[in-house]
């Protein structure tokens, strides 16, 4: 830090100081750094009348402030960060020319394509034309061509490989009636007479709660799976919806127990409940919804250490917001943000990013705290804690902050360039 203090004037180029020896300390060309409402100024001299005052290049644009600290930095240290600034933004802008000659070539290219990355190393493989002109014709619709529509079939599927073992459709209702122990009627045909009874009573339509209890646990524990009638939340009935839940199941397969789990079948979409793990815990739980035929299945999945995985797409519509304003001073906030790393006391799970508080200090609608009580590894608990929108907050504040600094950096590069027809 330099000696003594200096005193700026909004719309003036003259630079009072108080204690300073600017004639020791600064010529022509020079530059005075220094910080005014929370916002750095790097002010180039233009002439040095005296130890206590000097004459900027341009107007102060900033607002008047007395007793300010500074420092000055040699015109020769300044033009050298300038210069390793534009190689830099050099080397980035290569890279983005390779990138979009790169995926040019990707869309349009034929055969074998070669990709140039930024450091001049290549990689060379197939377009994606390539890839069109060796499927095409492969797999299309139309009999023999797609599995869903074989015709003229002689060698039945096994029922290893997914058949029935006939080639016919009266050999593949035998076969199934067959396989099933009843030959003179068949579940294909919809005649078996085990439709018509449930645990050896015959019936017709059951209008009560069926419950399914499949073999118990290691420990002598029975399983049980309920399906019934569905209710909503405040338990009336929904007509045709349907209820499915799962109580103290164990699946010998994974080794691990469902205290519950419970879905509801709501007008073509399926929603899970809820769900934990007892036992020997519960690992995750996926919720999934099923399209129709032309749509896949999504899913996401949960974590017993808080964790989630899946594709979330946040609603970001300019026509459902309102008051949007651009962060103001991205640069000062971006200093009362520090980014860490943690090891959480709950599940001993390790993470990345920023601190509640912190952000609410500087974006304080980006915190919300819904009265959550966590319990600890050591059985202590934490009432109300906080959550933070880090994706949001993140995003917002580095787009801004790296414009601030795409601004100064333009500035730099015009003052510079000033200097040097100076000369």
């Amino acid at each position: 830090m330099s000696a003594g203090t200096i005193t700026l004037t909004n719309g003036s180029a003259i630079v009072a100081g108080a204690g300073t020896s600017f004639s020791t300390e600064l010529t022509a060309g020079d530059f005075i750094v220094t910080v005014v409402g929370g916002v750095s100024y790097t002010l180039p001299v233009k002439t040095v009348g005296s130890n206590s005052q000097v004459e900027l290049v341009s107007n102060f644009t900033g607002p008047t402030q007395s007793g300010a600290a500074w420092y000055a930095v040699p015109r020769v240290a300044l033009n050298m960060v300038t210069a390793a600034m534009v190689t830099q933004n050099t080397e980035a802008l290569r890279g983005l020319n390779y990138d979009k000659q790169n995926w040019q070539q990707l869309f349009s290219g034929t055969g074998i394509i070669t990709v140039r990355l930024p450091d001049n190393s290549t990689y060379t493989g197939p377009s994606w034309n390539s890839f069109t002109t060796v499927l095409e014709g492969k797999a299309a619709k139309g009999a023999n061509a797609d599995i869903t529509s074989l015709s003229g079939l002689t060698t039945a599927l096994t029922v290893a490989q997914g058949g029935t073992g006939g080639t016919t459709a009266s050999a593949a209702r035998d076969a199934l009636g067959v396989q099933y122990g009843n030959s003179s009627g068949t579940v294909a045909q919809g005649n078996d007479v085990r439709l018509g009874t449930v645990n050896n009573k015959s019936g017709g339509v059951i209008s009560g709660a069926v419950e399914i209890t499949p073999p118990v646990d290691p420990s002598g524990n029975a399983a049980s799976l309920t399906v019934q009638q569905g209710k909503n939340n405040t338990g009336d009935t929904m007509g045709n919806a349907l209820q499915m839940s799962v109580a103290n199941g164990y699946n010998p397969n994974a080794g691990f127990y469902v205290n519950s789990i419970r879905g509801y079948w709501y007008s073509g979409s399926w929603q899970l409940g809820g769900a934990r793990g007892g036992g020997a815990n519960l690992q995750s739980v996926v919720l999934g919804i099923k399209g129709d035929s032309s749509s896949p299945t999504v899913s996401w999945s949960f974590n017993a250490n808080g964790q989630a995985t899946g594709t979330w797409v946040n609603n970001s519509d300019q026509r459902i917001k309102t008051d949007i304003v651009i962060i103001p001073s991205p640069l000062a906030a971006m200093k009362k943000l520090r980014g860490y790393s943690w090891r959480r006391l709950d599940s001993g799970v390790t993470g990345f990013g920023f601190i509640a508080q912190e952000v609410q200090e500087v974006f304080p609608d980006a915190v919300n705290n819904f009265g959550q009580v966590m319990t600890m590894e050591d059985g202590s608990k934490v009432e109300n804690v906080l959550s933070v929108d880090t994706t949001g907050v993140s995003a917002a504040l580095h787009h801004e902050a790296i414009l601030a600094l795409m601004d100064k950096v333009d500035l730099l590069n015009i003052q510079v360039m000033e200097l040097m027809e100076q000369k």
